[in-house]
């Protein structure tokens, strides 16, 4: 038996912007060449490179910074995610981030263990600086576009949109604001627990289970869809299920 790949560390960044009547947030579609979600629209990000354990961003506190990860980071790891943040969201999409700051963690993801590409990611979350012009890099991402999440949530499965299951899930959690001021207040202050889905056949297929299902009992269940089941085509369709 193989041994199961331990995840690569990595950061993403939702970048939000308000509208006229609720906020968006900024995405990017892979290149169909891309070794992990080909097609699929994701938000910026990539894996922490070692050039991001010896940058410190602007705006970054030790202490404040263990604290954004609620202590499951210590300061240099967590000083590393933000640089690393910062770095991606430049390289991929043109955007600086003055400072770092502002930054919050939104929530947390770990590839199941029957992936041969695994990523232990922090999802993170800030505003969009007011005279950013975001652009995908047209090479490891080839399209960008501004998406409204409760819009996309209600669209999914029309075929727009190929997802993967965090990047479902997490916007169907920024769909329960209202403003992108209220995503990242509630970032702020919520307890942000490990999410690491675990694949079963269930029903002749292929299924992602989330804790909280009735197959993944958790003392630390998800709020949203316990069950992503895959469909025709390969793609990953939400089912709403739970105890």
């Amino acid at each position: 038996m193989s041994a199961v790949p331990s995840p690569r560390p990595a950061a993403t960044v939702l970048l939000l912007r308000d509208t006229a009547d609720s906020f968006e947030v900024f995405m990017v579609k892979r290149s169909m060449k891309s070794s992990f979600m080909p097609g699929a629209y994701v938000f910026p990000g990539g894996s922490v490179d070692p050039e991001d354990w010896e940058t410190t961003p602007q705006g970054t506190d030790p202490d404040d910074a263990v604290a954004r990860f609620g202590g499951a980071l210590d300061g240099a790891v967590a000083i590393a995610h933000l640089a690393a943040a910062a770095r991606e969201v430049s390289e991929e999409v043109n955007v600086r981030l003055p400072t770092v700051a502002g930054v919050e963690v939104f929530s947390h993801w770990i590839t199941p263990a029957i992936e041969s590409k695994r990523f232990d990611t922090w999802f993170m979350i800030a505003t969009m600086p007011a005279d950013a012009e975001p652009v995908h890099d047209d090479f490891e991402t080839v399209a960008s576009r501004w998406v409204e999440p409760r819009a996309a949530v209600e669209r999914y499965g029309d075929g727009e949109l190929v997802l993967a299951p965090p990047t479902y899930y997490t916007l169907w959690d920024l769909a329960r604001f209202g403003t992108s001021a209220d995503a990242i207040a509630a970032a702020r202050e919520r307890r942000v627990v490990a999410v690491q889905p675990k694949f079963q056949e269930v029903e002749d297929r292929w299924t992602i289970l989330l804790p909280g299902d009735e197959l993944f009992p958790s003392n630390d269940p998800v709020e949203g869809p316990t069950r992503i089941v895959m469909g025709e085509g390969g793609r990953w369709w939400v089912v709403n299920r739970r105890g």
